[in-house]
């Protein structure tokens, strides 16, 4: 059979008969697929090609997983696996003392011959308080006042004993505290007028009855004779303070607290006006005894009657100012002294009391106790422990750690975590060291 295939023509062109072509069965020829006439005012259609172009994207798509891989193999080359190690060295506590001399004649400090500067500082100061009586007490008070006495019997003196009775206008007995001798009557402008003396008179009885105001005084014992009119005594001020009943007084603890109190307030005082002349840069050393009483007390006695009482106090302070580098740098030298050669002092756990045992104010020098105290621990070199881990697993640096007698606990920390072996690199190991 044959197969026929015609050409397609375009149409303002006469279609012709294309030729016959005959074409024997056995060979099958592949199809031909006719040609599309291109027409005026319409483009071409493209048929797809079955090559595939270039592509820029398929090549970055292609390209970045590689980049990335050999960036992380890289990077974990340089920096993996990375392992922090935070150390714990035990301490030991070293307290010791030494003595040295302070002097104002020193002028640079001197561990060797234990000796440095400073200067003896006194401070003096008083205080005085009005305290509350708190005691109660039946009581008995006599009446008590000043009178004058008047000796208008002739120009000789006239003695008076004490307890001499002196009777008010009003009838109240009163008797002469202490012994006095009246001056007789003395001329002042050509008129003799009666000699004076200030007294002290105390009711014969305790109460009230005997608070009395301004008032003429008699003397019975001159009684039928010509002094009894020429010797009295007159007051100008009530005389009181007569009392029967209970009443508050002075007692042991009212005494105590006021000295307690004082004690407080003046030592506190005199810190304050030392620590004033304690400039920067300097300690002030102070004695074992930090008051010295110079005197105290009050004027009243435990059982007095009183509603308040004033207690005193009068107290000093002794110190001796020292620089602060100059101590710090004795003990820092003491204390360095006291190590092994393996062993190492940390400098901020260094602490120093320096205390006065002795002082001589004349010669402004003293012998002070420096008690010093501070932390030890034996040397870790850091690469040294470093250069002792490369290369080893977790587990024997942990047992590592367990039996050593210079570590009290470690913490590794390693990345990434299924890593179980220090890299040999020791840049790659982070060393943190802590102190008990």
């Amino acid at each position: 059979m044959v197969k026929k295939i015609f050409d397609i023509v375009p149409p303002e062109k006469p279609l012709e008969e294309p030729e016959k072509e005959e074409i024997l069965l056995e060979e099958k020829p592949r199809e031909k697929t006719a040609k599309p006439v291109k027409e005026k005012g319409l483009k071409e259609e493209k048929k797809p090609s079955l090559a595939k172009p270039f592509s820029i994207k398929k090549v970055l798509v292609l390209a970045i997983p590689v980049v990335f891989l050999i960036i992380l193999s890289v990077a974990s080359y340089l920096y993996l696996p990375a392992v922090k190690i935070e150390i714990w060295i035990k301490t030991e506590t070293l307290t010791f003392k030494e003595k040295l001399q302070a002097s104002k004649e020193t002028k640079i400090a001197d561990a060797l011959n234990h000796v440095l500067p400073g200067k003896i500082v006194i401070e003096d100061q008083s205080l005085s308080q009005e305290f509350s009586a708190t005691g109660k007490a039946m009581a008995e008070i006599k009446a008590e006042g000043i009178v004058i006495i008047y000796n208008d019997y002739s120009e000789n003196s006239q003695a008076l004993v004490a307890s001499t009775r002196f009777v008010s206008s009003e009838g109240k007995l009163f008797r002469l505290v202490e012994r006095v001798v009246v001056p007789g009557q003395v001329l002042e402008k050509g008129k003799l007028v009666p000699g004076t003396i200030e007294a002290k008179v105390r009711a014969d009885s305790a109460g009230p009855d005997y608070n009395i105001g301004a008032s003429t005084f008699s003397i019975p014992g001159f009684a039928g004779t010509p002094k009894y009119t020429a010797i009295w005594a007159k007051s100008s001020l009530a005389i009181k303070g007569g009392f029967k009943g209970e009443t508050t007084v002075v007692s042991v603890d009212d005494l105590n607290k006021a000295k307690e109190d004082l004690r407080n307030r003046i030592s506190a005082k005199i810190d304050s006006v030392l620590a004033s002349k304690t400039l920067p840069g300097l300690v002030l050393v102070k004695e074992n005894t930090p008051l010295t009483i110079i005197s105290e007390g009050t004027g009243v006695k435990i059982g007095d009657a009183a509603a308040n009482f004033t207690y005193q106090t009068r107290a000093k302070k002794r110190a001796v100012l020292v620089s602060e580098e100059d101590l710090n740098a004795l003990a820092q030298s003491y204390f360095a002294s006291k190590l092994e050669t393996d062993e190492r002092f940390l400098s901020e756990s260094l602490a120093f009391n320096p205390l006065i045992e002795t002082m001589d104010e004349k010669t402004e020098k003293s012998v002070l106790s420096l008690e010093i105290s501070g932390k030890s621990y034996q040397d870790l070199e850091n690469q040294f422990l470093k250069d002792q881990l490369r290369g080893k697993t977790v587990q024997e640096i942990e047992k590592s750690f367990q039996d050593s007698t210079q570590v009290s606990q470690a913490k590794i920390r390693i990345f990434p975590s299924f890593c179980k072996n220090m890299p040999e690199n020791t840049n790659k190991i982070e060393i943190k060291i802590n102190f008990d």
